[in-house]
């Protein structure tokens, strides 16, 4: 594999470089691939805190409107339920639901609910 004076074959050189490249490439695929799984991850624990959060409201529609706001921690993260309106003409609750996951993905909605039923009315982005 070598000569006397110390030197590696060039074609043992090209080789060696060339199994380096392709443990290289498949090391970024792989890094690439684990990035999109955490983020499809995160994605999905939000939306299972955003569930809990819908039923947590639609279970104590008028407990909300006792309190300013409500907490549950699940292993996913964590849900805050927090009164907005309470119309009790109209029969409206208005509650903004804010997630955030354990890996620090936070987002909120605002959902209405009708105050008698716990039905849910509008269920959006705040604007």
């Amino acid at each position: 594999m070598k000569r006397e004076e110390g030197f590696i074959y060039p074609h043992v050189l090209a080789a060696i470089l060339f199994f380096l490249l392709i443990l290289g490439s498949i090391t970024m695929g792989f890094q690439k691939e684990l990035k999109s799984a955490e983020l499809t991850i995160s994605f999905y624990q939000k939306q299972q805190l955003f569930r809990v959060g819908v039923s947590e409201a639609v279970s104590t529609v008028k407990r909300i409107c006792e309190k300013q706001k409500i907490h549950i921690d699940t292993e996913e993260g964590r849900v805050t339920l927090k009164r907005m309106n309470c119309d009790q003409k109209k029969q409206h609750v208005f509650v903004l639901v804010s997630v955030k996951t354990k890996d620090g993905l936070s987002d909120e909605r605002e959902l209405m609910l009708d105050w008698r039923t716990g039905e849910i009315m509008k269920w959006a982005n705040p604007d």
